[in-house]
């Protein structure tokens, strides 16, 4: 999720990561030597994630004394500025569409460290996640992940929400949050494309794709909007039904366009995703700890 740079202070560097997927949201925690992160617009036009990242910034290395400092709230289609990332770090990845009306107020806070008492209540909250989050079954990680857009709101926002006028979306933000629920309304409409957008928008052409440049264009966000529809499709349908007819659903001209793109984008083929998704224990949450060969975690992002 982001480019990173080694401090010229380590010699060896050295770094851990664990992952735990409550279905709707993945909650990790980082354990680490000093590093610079940040998260440039090639990327951001490159994989095109429309989540929140937040962070719990944690005092202590050790993970049963660690208190949290801070929550830093980062948005994934923005750029983030170079920064540290702290030793010790335990993050949520929600995707933006479960804010809903309260998304671009929420984006609004990007990178700004974070310690009123709501907030650390919130962290709290997420360590207390990532510490117990293995041993829950059943149905409680879902709800427990359903549960969570609320809070972030009612933490990070509520006391802002009057109070700041800065915390309103601009025309621009507004804008791209309509366009981005028409897209998705439209996905399986052949219909859907940068004209007919535009006129629902009340847009001119040249308008609309200034709006979409930072992220690579709208026939891109389109297209890829559709992939990631499409890995759902496979990943939460029926295992018998052909992938072609997702890839038809979806508006693909062909199955080997489909299969090419989707290798493209998400590193795997239509077939190998849909046995990645099958080895997720769907009665509990899913815990891995990742090697460089290891798909997984993409997989997880993809599904949220």
């Amino acid at each position: 999720m982001f480019d990173m740079e080694r401090s010229k202070v380590v010699e060896a560097f050295d770094a851990s990561i664990e992952s735990i997927n409550f279905g709707s949201m993945l909650v990790s925690r980082m354990r680490t030597q000093p590093f610079v992160y940040e998260r440039v617009r090639r990327r951001i036009s490159g994989d095109l994630m429309d989540h929140f990242m937040i962070r719990v910034d944690l005092e202590n290395v050790e993970a049963r004394s660690a208190r949290p400092s801070a929550i830093v709230v980062i948005d994934l289609a923005q750029v983030s500025e170079r920064n540290m990332t702290p030793s010790h770090n335990i993050s949520v990845v929600l995707p933006r569409r479960v804010f809903g009306k309260d998304a671009d107020a929420l984006a609004r806070l990007h990178q700004l460290p974070l310690t009123h008492a709501s907030a650390l209540f919130l962290a709290d909250h997420l360590v207390s996640a990532m510490q117990h989050g293995a041993h829950l079954d059943g149905e409680v990680p879902r709800a427990i992940g359903a549960m969570l857009p609320t809070l972030v709101v009612n933490c990070l926002l509520d006391e802002r929400r009057f109070a700041d006028e800065e915390l309103k979306a601009d025309r621009d933000l507004m804008l791209l949050s309509k366009a981005k629920q028409i897209i998705n309304d439209q996905l399986c409409s052949q219909k859907l494309n940068p004209n007919n957008l535009a006129r629902q928008l009340g847009l001119s052409r040249s308008s609309l794709y200034r709006l979409f440049e930072p992220a690579g264009g709208v026939a891109k966000i389109i297209r890829e909007s559709r992939m990631r529809a499409a890995a759902r499709a496979i990943a939460e349908g029926d295992i018998h039904v052909r992938i072609g007819d997702v890839a038809d659903r979806y508006c693909f001209s062909s199955d080997a366009q489909f299969s090419a793109s989707f290798k493209t984008y998400f590193g795997c083929t239509p077939s190998e995703f849909r046995a990645s998704t099958l080895e997720t224990n769907p009665a509990g949450p899913a815990r891995t700890r990742q090697s460089s060969n290891d798909r997984v975690f993409p997989v997880w992002l993809a599904n949220l």
